[in-house]
């Protein structure tokens, strides 16, 4: 089996989990915003944008250093001794510090009152974080149907408890979060039945090089989240509460808390999701895969090729997803829901951040594949470097723009900077680890793709027309043609083993 077959089949497995994961929770979407207005959900974008902060720093960069540095250690396991014992003491203390300082913290974030929200929270990160390392040696292994299984079981349980508290029992928001915390104390479980290490004896020497290649990279990644969650953590405390807001004629400008405002955009930031996942399976795959390859004399090449189908599969779903994003939200089930839609009508204002923001997405995953230069040559600074100018732009652009523009500065400003991320990234990486890539080739299957969403916007909601529906459906797929036309007779490589 080739070594492109080899990655592609474990990219489907994790791409399954990924999938049927992504579906389960995106039936959450619907659920949410039917039964909570969008004040009331904007609070879990909120919470669940510092949750995303606190994975990456408590994580500290160790399951990539894992992985590097297994393939200079002749025992692996005591790579991942040194790196579990590492995450595990750093949530400890975490957890520790938090029990005491969460009613101050809470009061901090505008929470006073719903301090028990803040607490959950908490919870939840720190359980993640003692998940994380297991979860990583699974991928290290190659097992990633064991990988797809626990992570599918998290999101089954989280739906249930969330359906039956919520939709069956009438309960809070905060069951939520408690649902939350079930789903993810079962997987953490699962997880550790494979993943307690052999010994928890330190080895100073190696733990000091893993834990200096990690800062590097959880750096990196505060300052990639700041892309990623920022917005959503800021819109509530940026836009003044009353400001009018609007698409008229479609939707009038009416009065809007910051709360609100998070709410509509957090529903519509689910969009993005289609392309995330896409970029998840294949990162899952993809980061054990390039530090073995990296060894091959014909590693650059093969690395060319992974980043080429790559980013044709990504171009493809920005195409589809932002082509039918009204189509989407406004699924009714087949009328098996009555009136309730995939994504309740009082949400819809926020649809034109849609398309914004699966560019942005398509040039994250471009980034992700482009990084790996800097972390097999061990040259993680430049990940500070590049996640840095990514959150500068985030930071300065939604301060500047949310106050009037509101989430769509916010839109605007995640596109800029993963757009700086990747071009910045592709340049440095060509200057220390050259890979071929055929970019021009790939430049022109985004013009195709983008002229084929141009068309179909164009043609706008399609509003239960079928003709108009399947129109879009011939421009989409008459665009994947014209790409298959080009690979098939036009290739940029050639025939080789993989």
């Amino acid at each position: 089996m080739s070594v492109l077959k080899k990655l592609a089949g474990e990219t489907a497995i994790y791409g399954i989990s990924s999938v049927i994961g992504r579906v389960l929770n995106l039936i959450l979407t619907p659920f949410y915003t039917n039964i909570f207005s969008p004040g009331i959900y904007g609070i879990v974008g909120q919470l669940y944008g510092y949750v995303a902060f606190a994975n990456v720093f408590l994580t500290f960069g160790m399951e990539t250093a894992f992985f590097r540095f297994s393939e200079d250690q002749d025992d692996p396991k005591k790579t991942y001794n040194q790196a579990f014992v590492w995450v595990s003491g750093l949530v400890l203390l975490t957890l520790l510090i938090g029990l005491l300082v969460y009613p101050v913290v809470a009061k901090w974030m505008g929470y006073e009152g719903q301090e028990h929200l803040v607490l959950m929270t908490l919870i939840i990160v720190c359980i993640d974080g003692f998940a994380a390392l297991p979860m990583a040696k699974l991928r290290k292994e190659g097992r990633a149907k064991r990988f797809a299984i626990i992570n599918l079981t998290n999101i089954g349980i989280s739906l249930f408890a969330n359906i039956l508290f919520i939709g069956v029992l009438g309960l809070g928001l905060e069951y939520v979060f408690i649902s939350n915390i079930i789903a993810s104390s079962i997987r953490l479980v699962m997880a550790m039945i494979t993943g307690l290490p052999s010994s928890l004896s330190l080895d100073p020497k190696l733990l000091r090089s893993m834990a200096h290649y990690g800062f590097f990279i959880m750096v990196a990644g505060l300052a990639g989240m700041m892309n990623e969650t920022f917005d959503r953590i800021v819109i509530p405390k940026l836009w003044e509460d009353g400001s009018l807001w609007g698409s008229p004629p479609d939707y009038p400008m009416i009065p809007r808390t910051g709360k609100e405002m998070n709410g509509i955009y957090n529903a519509c930031y689910k969009l993005s999701m289609f392309i995330m996942l896409v970029t998840q399976a294949f990162r899952y795959a993809a980061e054990p895969f390039f530090f073995r390859e990296a060894k091959e004399k014909s590693s650059p090449e093969t690395f060319a090729r992974v980043f080429h189908y790559f980013m044709i599969a990504v171009f493809a779903t920005f195409m589809l997803i932002s082509s039918y994003a009204h189509e989407i939200v406004s699924f009714n089930f087949f009328g098996l829901t009555g009136n309730k839609t995939f994504v309740n009508e009082a949400y819809w204002e926020g649809l034109k951040v849609v398309p914004i923001l699966l560019l942005a997405y398509v040039f994250s995953a471009a980034y992700i594949n482009l990084s790996i230069w800097f972390k097999i040559t061990k040259q993680t600074r430049f990940a500070i470097l590049l996640a840095g100018t990514g959150a500068f732009i985030t930071i300065v652009i939604n301060v500047l723009t949310i106050p009037r523009h509101g989430y769509m500065g916010s839109a605007w400003a995640t596109l800029a900077a993963y757009g700086s991320m990747t071009i910045l990234c592709y340049y440095l990486g060509q200057k220390y680890y050259p890979i071929p890539y055929r970019v021009q080739r790939l430049f022109v299957y985004a013009l195709v793709f983008m002229t084929a969403y141009v068309i179909n916007e164009s043609i706008g909601p399609t509003a239960g027309y079928w003709p108009a529906f399947f129109f879009k459906l011939m421009v989409a797929a008459a665009a994947v043609g014209a790409v298959y036309v080009g690979e098939r007779y036009y290739p940029v490589f050639g025939k080789g083993k993989d």
